[in-house]
């Protein structure tokens, strides 16, 4: 097992049927501590699982010399047939036996298994004989038994203190340092958790204690200031990634104490934190700066307006989505592949163009296939984390508006509804914008969209032209952002 390759252990599939011994030479990796994981793929019964595991310097696995008649010639040589015969019958016995009571070793092991490899033993159930009827009933449970759901987590063993690596170097262990948290909470060591009577933990929980106890606000300003910056478009602390000496100062430090302190009290709940943080006059205030604004906050930090911001890439896809009538609001479920495009070809299966009208947050993401819609629209790479998204403004959003055929399929599917609906050109035109922008549209507006419904229509464009419509209001820039 080479140690070093990040705690995780790649799978085995042994190529036999037979328990048998794995060696893992971890000789250069002397000194580090090695983590060694089995998983199953695609079930959730164990497909594998250890019995033992030896420690030494020899290249022989234990056990390996195994021999399948060793039981049949521990005792005096039989003097017939008849005596061989017992004999065999009661060396089976025992190792049946043993096997009962978990104390069967490497020698009863081969004796059974060659015995059952070669149909010496009842293993299936017309040579089970009085047991047939015990083995089926068994079997019959057993299917009607609900697969096991787990999920990972973590076991606490016994604890023990890492050495220091000088330099980086595992070949240099140096003495133990004790285990504790951060220096910047506290610089004594976990002993023996919580409760001194109680035994050494490995100090995991204290460590979590040390961040999420109510003396200890840190985490909890995180989290507020980055619902903040999701609420009202820029964080208390701007560099919501940064929190540090490097990062920018807090506009309202007070008020972040406030709200940390008072969502610590209210057990950590992001949704009562978000209900009041959009029902404050700061939140329903209008994008309209005013002169005496602009002239004492320029850059909004006192929040005297709103801030006008773009949809993040998921809100874009997802509007397009309930606008034309396509969306499924359906909660959980398996993700969705993503439709295969140029970039996106031979990265893994591919899905629909439309994403099953699903909501973005569950189309499948690898680390070389990404939506190119989403992408132009600033989606941050899944390998690393952003606490701030980049709005950049670029000609290729625009060009992926126009040409993508996500967007193009979406604005048939409206046109399409649309065309089919009731009403004169005015009146199906103005449900359009107040569907897509919630308002009423002006008298310039609506004329030019219905001249360009009707220049379509005559130009022979799918949906009677409604389709054109539908496609432009989407490249609208009033459409993807928000004020």
């Amino acid at each position: 097992y080479p140690l070093g390759n990040g705690g995780i252990f790649p799978a085995v599939r042994p190529d036999r049927d037979a328990p048998g011994w794995i060696r893992l030479d971890t000789a250069y990796r002397r000194g580090a501590t090695g983590y060694v994981e089995l998983a199953t793929e695609g079930t959730d019964r164990a497909a594998a699982g250890i019995v033992a595991v030896a420690v030494g310097d020899g290249t022989t696995p234990p056990g390996a010399d195994a021999i399948a008649a060793a039981p049949l010639v521990a005792d005096a040589a039989p003097r017939s047939a008849a005596a061989h015969a017992a004999a065999h019958g009661s060396a089976l016995a025992a190792a049946v036996a043993r096997w009962e009571a978990g104390t069967l070793d490497e020698d009863g092991r081969a004796l059974l298994d060659a015995h059952l490899r070669r149909g010496l033993l009842p293993a299936t159930l017309g040579e089970l004989g009085e047991l047939r009827a015990d083995v089926e009933r068994y079997r019959a449970v057993e299917r009607d038994m609900a697969a096991p759901r787990r999920a990972p987590g973590m076991l606490e063993g016994p604890p023990f203190d890492q050495p220091l690596l000088v330099r980086g170097q595992h070949t240099r262990p140096a003495a133990p340092v004790p285990r504790r948290g951060l220096s910047l909470h506290s610089t004594a060591p976990f002993r023996a958790g919580r409760d001194p009577s109680l035994p050494a933990t490995s100090g995991r929980l204290e460590l979590a204690e040390e961040f999420v106890g109510p003396a200890r606000p840190l985490v909890a300003r995180v989290m507020v200031n980055r619902l903040w910056h999701h609420v009202f478009g820029r964080g208390i602390v701007a560099t919501a990634d940064d929190f540090g000496h490097t990062g920018s100062p807090p506009s309202h430090p007070e008020v972040l104490d406030l709200l940390a302190a008072d969502f610590i009290a209210d057990d950590w709940s992001v949704k009562r934190l978000v209900r009041r943080l959009v029902t404050t006059r700061a939140f329903r205030g209008a994008a309209a700066e005013s002169p005496e604004a602009r002239a004492s906050d320029p850059d909004n930090r006192l929040l005297s307006h709103a801030r006008p911001r773009r949809l993040e890439a998921e809100a874009i896809r997802d509007a397009m989505l309930a606008v034309s009538g396509e969306l499924d609001p359906s909660m959980g479920g398996p993700g969705v592949d993503l439709h295969a495009t140029g970039k996106t070809e031979g990265a893994g299966p591919t899905g629909p163009l439309d994403g099953a009208r699903r909501r973005s947050l569950y189309l499948r993401s690898r680390r070389n296939s990404f939506d190119p819609l989403l992408e132009v629209f600033d989606l941050p790479k899944p390998s690393t984390t952003r606490g701030v998204r980049d709005a950049t403004t670029s000609p290729t959003q625009a060009l992926a508006l126009l040409n993508a055929p996500f967007v193009l399929d979406q604005a048939a599917k409206w046109g399409a509804r649309v065309a089919a609906e009731e009403g004169d050109d005015a009146a199906k035109v103005r449900r359009m914008l107040r569907r897509a922008l919630s308002r009423e549209p002006d008298d310039t507006e609506l004329e030019a969209l219905v001249a360009a419904r009707v220049a379509a229509a005559a130009a022979g464009a799918p949906a009677d032209g409604y389709a054109d419509v539908a496609h432009a209001i989407f490249c609208l820039g009033e459409f993807f952002h928000v004020e």
